[in-house]
């Protein structure tokens, strides 16, 4: 992006399923995405998310991946305590999740180009045992694969 590029006033679409999202366009067109905020059921609360995509909008593909998300929330969760406990254990040596929901906070989704293999993506969390830091999980595929805590 260049200085006059600093000026020009982002784009935004209007998605069925999304919402209102903001289009970030880089010189390299792999780096492109579409941010936005919409309501992720399973915490009953808005999260942020930002999907890859070209500048027509996200996939139904994606879509689909919201949706599976969401639907298999738990799952996902179950997956990501231990690795989320073992990290604090770092800081806190009988760390130990009682209720995730009320200790964590969905804060993102980053929903990758589902057409790039392997399929590499994150979730963010805020937490009550460090507000000044948020917790990222990547993933390939529906593993959880590392976790980095950055504040």
């Amino acid at each position: 992006m260049g200085l006059f590029g600093l000026f020009k006033k982002p784009v935004k679409i209007q998605d069925d399923f999304f919402g209102e999202l903001r289009f970030m366009d880089f010189n390299d067109a792999s780096k492109n995405y579409f941010e936005g905020r919409g309501y992720f059921a399973p915490t009953n609360n808005e999260t942020e998310y930002l999907i890859h995509a070209n500048n027509e909008g996200p996939t139904e593909i994606q879509r689909n991946f919201y949706r599976d998300l969401q639907a298999n929330f738990k799952q996902y969760v179950e997956k990501i305590k231990p690795l989320i406990e073992d990290e604090f254990r770092n800081w806190k040596e009988d760390f130990l999740i009682t209720d995730f929901y009320h200790e964590f906070r969905l804060v993102c989704v980053v929903i990758p180009r589902l057409e790039n293999k392997p399929l590499i993506w994150e979730m963010a969390f805020d937490t009550i045992h460090d507000l000044n830091h948020q917790v990222t999980i990547e993933f390939t595929g529906d593993q959880p694969t590392g976790i980095l805590i950055d504040g």
